[in-house]
């Protein structure tokens, strides 16, 4: 039975009525940059120097563009320190697609209040357009490169433009979905009749994209009607390479997924998964918000499962005693339900900022005027991407008449804005070790589930973490404290490290001493 269709006039008015209620005029605007650089073709030759000037516009574009040029990816031999060069060298359809993919997604970022659901819904949608653009290349297939990474990125970007504009009836759908309604009709239900690909392409003409990108979005393609049929493999292509990385992500099998495509596209399980992991080698040195992505989405431990899982025949991203390992660590198994080494996701280390770029940032604001929320914020930044750790809390104490308390006000890694507010620890004369090390200011490491060291409240917390408390103290009185853990099984900090936290630390207290100067 097939599913029943909105008209188009319905759509188009369901559309308009969503975004009204967000109180939007219009549908979301394109940044001038990321229209720009999908105006751009190699067809001409000033096509470099257009390119260029593009990209200068942007001076944050500009650096980040350079810093993947300049990666251990590319391995130049030489620093490239323009963009003209950096052109010249890797050609106009790279750099392009790079300065572009970047762009947009730092867009979408900043549009929404999600950071993590949107980073990981992002970079599903750039390893997708990578897996595209070297399928296209490796077997041969009449479609330009280009044109396969920029149409696959954008086959989600119906998807993208609910979870940014419309959060909430975004999760009312994966609810749906997780609860076995097919994605269509659970976003037709949510949606008044809507439906992502149906949203995307009317995004899509108001960002006047291709009629091949646009085309592209369809969820369920029909096959091509013959090899140079260029639209259908390019939308075929586009529907595979966003399910086989969604169904990866995901841990779901993937043999329904090659049944379909394999045949049409020429490829198998093992050449799929050998290209996606080099696209997971190239995205980890596009930027911050694909990094973070990667790493929440724990890309290189699934890759890792499936690949032995395919040596064995089977299709999909679990491993094949997973299962047995989740009950044993149910029942308790072994203390602390340690975690195997291999599938634990790579903490959220950035690559393009060193530990002194983030001190030498950090010292230069330090100088001038600043805003004390917006510097918490860029210290446990530092802690989070400088050094790593899987969650940073940063709490402060809160005197009221009944009583005297910790409380979290800002957070990064493996906790929520709802986490960070449910941090609170009354500061009394009890033993726990957050009291006193606030109590003594000294630093303390506590390992994974060590006995009676927080009460019963925080355990869901701390549980199979490794714990560093690190109080903010003025005056030998402890004002506030950052909260630092690592999943069992990941190195304790070394002298190193802890030498950088505290320096993080103590600019800390430096930018409170100078506020309260004022």
């Amino acid at each position: 039975m097939t599913e029943q269709q909105t008209p188009p006039a319905q759509q188009s008015a369901n559309l308009s009525a969503i975004f009204a209620k967000m109180n939007m005029s219009e549908l979301p605007a394109m940044s001038h940059n990321v229209q720009d650089l999908l105006s751009l073709t190699s067809n001409s030759r000033s096509a470099g120097a257009e390119l260029a000037r593009v990209i200068l516009k942007d001076y944050s574009l500009t650096n980040k563009v350079l810093q993947i040029v300049n990666s251990a990816y590319y391995s130049l031999g030489r620093a490239c320190n323009s963009i003209s060069k950096a052109v010249t060298i890797l050609g106009f359809d790279a750099i392009r697609d790079m300065a572009m993919a970047i762009a947009l997604f730092e867009d979408f970022v900043k549009s929404g209040a999600d950071k993590e659901g949107i980073s990981k819904l992002l970079t599903r949608s750039f390893l997708s357009g990578l897996h595209a653009r070297d399928l296209v290349v490796e077997k041969n297939i009449s479609i330009s490169p280009e044109e396969a990474f920029i149409c696959t990125l954008l086959h989600n970007l119906g998807k993208i433009i609910v979870c940014i504009y419309l959060p909430e009836k975004y999760r009312e759908i994966e609810l749906s979905v997780s609860a076995g309604v097919p994605t269509n009709a659970a976003c037709r239900s949510v949606l008044e009749g809507l439906t992502f690909d149906e949203i995307g392409a009317e995004v899509g003409r108001f960002w006047n994209l291709s009629e091949m990108a646009i085309g592209s979005m369809i969820d369920d393609p029909e096959a091509p009607k013959h090899k140079y049929d260029t639209e259908g493999l390019l939308q075929n292509l586009a529907s595979f390479t966003n399910t086989f990385v969604d169904c990866v992500c995901d841990g779901s099998d993937l043999e329904p997924v090659f049944q379909r495509y394999g045949g049409l596209l020429a490829v198998d399980a093992n050449e799929a998964i050998a290209m996606l992991n080099q696209c997971v080698d190239v995205s980890e040195d596009v930027s911050d918000s694909i990094r973070y992505g990667l790493t929440k989405l724990k890309v290189r431990a699934r890759l890792r499962n499936v690949e032995k899982n395919a040596k064995q025949g089977l299709l999909n991203s679990d491993r094949p005693d997973e299962q047995e390992t989740r009950k044993n660590s149910g029942r308790g198994g072994d203390e602390g339900g340690q975690i195997v080494g291999e599938l634990l996701d790579e903490l959220p280390v950035s690559a393009d900022k060193s530990v002194n770029d983030f001190i030498r940032d950090i010292t230069e604001t330090l100088m001038g005027s600043f805003d004390i929320n917006e510097f918490y914020v860029n210290i446990l930044e530092a802690l989070y991407r400088g050094i790593g750790f899987d969650r940073v809390i940063l709490a402060i104490i809160n005197v009221q008449a009944s009583k005297v308390s910790l409380v979290g006000r800002f957070g990064l890694g493996d906790i929520d804005p709802e986490g960070v507010k449910k941090f609170e620890h009354v500061i009394t004369a009890s033993s726990y070790a957050i009291p006193n090390a606030l109590k003594s200011c000294k630093d303390m490491m506590l390992p994974a589930n060590k006995q009676n060291a927080f009460p019963d409240d925080l355990h869901y917390l701390v549980k199979d973490r490794t714990v560093y408390l690190f109080p903010i103290c003025i005056d030998s009185k402890g004002i506030g404290m950052i909260y630092l853990d690592r999943k069992i099984g990941r190195p304790i900090l070394d002298q190193a490290k802890v030498k950088s936290v505290r320096l993080f630390r103590d600019f800390a207290v430096m930018a409170i001493r100078k506020i309260r100067k004022k």
